[in-house]
């Protein structure tokens, strides 16, 4: 056992960590009251987890590739729209789209005619030609357009009936004319135009319609709606005269109407048609001398003698000085004792009248296009066409109208001077002059009628004694006169209007017209003419009447 240590204990090196107890040490704790708490006999709830959604069966709907198909615009989505006056255009305009398209009281008068100055006058298209209203007359006495409407539809057995849709390129709709017409309303008539751009206006022709009566009436055209979404229709009402698209009369009035139409994109443009002159030939290598004389030149051709064209449906002639038609217009439809060879004769639909017999009720003889001058007709030559006609008893129950087409195969008819009246009993010979303007393959007609009545678009009257007959003739080419239109008359192009020409109006001249315009709808005839203008037929009408 080592020795004990001597000496003094050192003192602590640092101090104490804890500061000593203090008190005195608890009394141990008494035994437990109770059992300790067993041990779980399972393990602890844990919160349900939820059972999983089943998978999508379908994948989910892609993002959309172009914009959201609106609501069919349909039936109830169109709705009928009022004009108001466009200033730009100087006329009335519906800028929205709807089943209808009406003028409302914006054309109501007629320039400025007592009691009735027209709003906004003279209503006609800015982008084209002047195109005053003549200020003769007084308000519903005489002359006026006072509405005009475009309705989404067809004409069903002569009664519009509305679509309900929209006006639709592609579709078909028809135009509504309130006008006032003087008098019986004979000596009236409206010329109905289409244009397919407002803004550049082409007028195309619908139809020229005579009022059916005096005072306020409404007269109705249907139409193809072309393509082009700012259209227009243009009345011409006009007092005697030819149909125009700006006449020139004193008590005449023009209006315009432009109507929004519905794009419909499965309508394209028509082609453009084929060019109505032939390609300039290719020059010769070697050009033809000039003649030292001037007899050395070829002779002129022998007057020309016309054979039947199967594919233009009428007498054609070839290249000479003249054109006749000889016996290939002798008679008229298959009348008795005289039937039309090739009947109609004509280059679109007009056709002749079954009535009579040859030689004793109207007929067409012959056509003969002739020049003054030798040579080959050639554009710009002055020409005569002279045809042979039979004129019912007196003659002066008949008419006869002459025109002219620069184009045998799109035939666009300009009228070649005013209406004539059978000069006489029997037969008798009836001349009209013209120049011929540029195309190589030319056309003129005659239209025979007893009576009176409306040419049409169509440029015939076809009544049950009527005869309308074709000739086409073969035009040298003249460089000299480019540009040059038939004359006289207006293209249906033309809205050039000139100078308003005042004019007084006949009663009894109006009357009379009425009566020969009876007289062409007519199914039977008088067994003899009295020789008093509108005396055949229902015998009315005594007295010398004016030319419609």
């Amino acid at each position: 056992t080592p020795p004990p240590t001597t000496g003094s204990t050192p003192p602590p090196s640092a101090p104490p960590t804890n500061p000593p107890t203090t008190g005195s040490t608890p009394p141990p704790t008494a035994s437990p009251t109770a059992l300790p708490t067993p041990v779980p006999t399972a393990p602890p709830t844990v919160p349900p987890t939820p059972v999983p959604t089943a998978p999508p069966t379908n994948p989910p709907t892609a993002q959309p590739t172009a914009p959201v198909t609106p609501a069919p615009t349909t039936g109830g989505g169109a709705v009928a729209q009022g004009a108001i006056f466009d200033s730009s255009y100087g006329v009335p305009k519906c800028a929205n789209m709807g089943s209808s398209c009406d003028s409302l009281a914006l054309l109501n008068g007629r320039g400025t005619i007592s009691n009735g100055n027209e709003p906004n006058r003279s209503n006609t298209n800015n982008n084209g030609n002047t195109c005053n209203d003549g200020n003769s007359g007084s308000y519903h006495s005489d002359e006026s357009i006072d509405q005009i409407t475009v309705t989404a539809g067809d004409i069903e057995s002569g009664v519009p009936v509305p679509s309900g849709d929209f006006i639709t390129e592609g579709g078909r709709a028809y135009v509504t004319v309130k006008l006032w017409c003087w008098g019986s309303g004979a000596s009236d008539t409206a010329d109905i135009y289409l244009t397919k751009d407002a803004s550049s206006p082409d007028w195309e022709p619908l139809d020229s319609i005579t009022c059916p009566g005096g005072g306020a009436q409404t007269i109705v055209q249907a139409f193809d709606v072309p393509k082009g979404t700012n259209q227009s229709i243009r009345v011409n009402f006009r007092f005697n005269g030819s149909p125009s698209t700006c006449s020139s009369g004193s008590y005449d009035d023009h209006d315009d109407l432009i109507f929004t139409v519905k794009e419909n994109p499965s309508v394209t443009l028509p082609p453009t048609p084929a060019p109505t002159q032939p390609p300039t030939p290719v020059p010769t290598p070697v050009p033809t001398p000039m003649p030292t004389d001037a007899n050395d030149g070829p002779p002129p051709s022998p007057g020309g003698v016309a054979s039947y064209d199967e594919v233009l449906g009428a007498p054609k002639c070839s290249f000479a000085s003249s054109c006749d038609s000889g016996i290939l217009l002798n008679g008229r439809a298959n009348i008795n004792n005289g039937a039309e060879p090739n009947e109609p004769n004509t280059l679109n639909t007009c056709t002749d009248g079954p009535f009579g017999s040859y030689h004793s009720d109207e007929s067409i003889d012959k056509i003969v296009v002739s020049k003054a001058s030798g040579g080959d007709l050639t554009e710009g030559d002055p020409v005569t066409i002279t045809a042979t006609i039979w004129c019912w008893g007196s003659g002066t129950s008949d008419r006869i109208d002459f025109y002219h087409a620069a184009d045998a195969s799109q035939p666009a008819w300009t009228q070649i001077g005013p209406r004539k009246t059978c000069p006489g009993p029997g037969l008798q010979t009836v001349t009209a002059q013209f120049v011929l303007p540029q195309g190589s393959l030319q056309a003129v007609r005659a239209n025979l009628m007893y009576g009176s009545g409306t040419a049409g678009v169509n440029k015939c009257v076809t009544g049950n004694w009527d005869d309308t007959d074709d000739l086409v003739i073969s035009v040298r080419p003249n460089t000299s006169i480019q540009g040059l239109v038939a004359s006289p008359g207006k293209s249906k192009h033309d809205d050039v209007q000139g100078a308003v020409v005042y004019a007084e109006k006949d009663a009894a001249a109006d009357m009379m017209e009425k009566e020969l315009q009876e007289l062409n709808q007519s199914t039977e005839k008088p067994e003899d003419d009295d020789g008093n203008e509108g005396g055949k037929g229902k015998g009315k009408g005594k007295g010398k009447g004016g030319e419609s």
